[in-house]
């Protein structure tokens, strides 16, 4: 967290909402895709979003270290989309493919349809885990954080995880 970031998380621990709006400003395109590829369609996804940012700003207060801001609030996302899932009982498989340039670097349809596809075959939370890496840039040692296990776990689940993409998409 650089100290620009820092400021804004202290003015916003007062109660400055907008410090906290450009927080949220910094996190919201990586918070939506990965909204998006957990609950699998657009108005979850920022359904997910809201609440999670909502919930957020009426605990940071709570947020001991600071610099861990992102992982605590990418935690709250990923409680927010469990939630959903479980509460309205809904599956991965809604999202239209031209939803998928996300994933897709060049805007191949075709490709991120297929990665998509390949992350979900992966078991839980392994898909989550090497989106969160590659989306949001997490360290093994913030994913740990977020899914409650060691860095060395995160590691492996990763590189597990690479490899059984690999072979899906061979």
């Amino acid at each position: 967290m650089n100290d620009e970031g820092l400021i804004l998380i202290e003015k916003s621990k007062k109660g400055d909402a907008h410090a906290f709006s450009q927080l949220y400003s910094m996190y919201s395109n990586e918070m939506y895709r990965y909204a998006l590829y957990m609950t699998g369609n657009q108005q979850d996804a920022e359904d997910s979003v809201q609440e999670a940012v909502i919930s957020a700003w009426r605990s940071i207060h709570n947020l001991k270290d600071d610099n861990k801001f992102k992982v605590w609030l990418f935690k709250i996302l990923t409680n927010k989309c469990k939630t959903l899932l479980i509460k309205g009982n809904k599956g991965h498989d809604t999202l239209p493919v031209e939803e998928y340039d996300f994933i897709s670097a060049e805007g191949d349809f075709t490709v991120g349809a297929e990665l998509k596809a390949a992350l979900q075959d992966l078991t839980p939370p392994d898909g989550q885990i090497i989106i969160l890496s590659i989306i949001g840039g997490f360290t093994s040692e913030e994913l740990s954080q977020i899914y409650n296990m060691k860095p060395s776990t995160i590691r492996s689940r990763q590189r597990r995880g690479l490899e059984r993409l690999k072979a899906i998409l061979s």
